[in-house]
């Protein structure tokens, strides 16, 4: 599998949803996107985007 680059994906088209993580996830995806300096939706964005083009 390709290794997941943060600043690579990003769509410019976005819209809005609702997503129920747990807060074990979501803590392990905001130490990423402060790592990445990125916002935690725009990585959560951008993960749905590699997986999509990678399955």
């Amino acid at each position: 599998m390709k290794k997941f680059d943060p600043q690579q994906y990003a769509d410019d088209e976005l819209e809005r949803v609702t997503l129920r993580i747990s807060h074990k996830a979501k803590e392990k995806l905001a130490q990423i996107a402060q790592n990445e300096n990125i916002s935690l939706n725009s990585l959560i964005v951008r993960c749905i985007d590699f997986a999509l083009k990678n399955q």
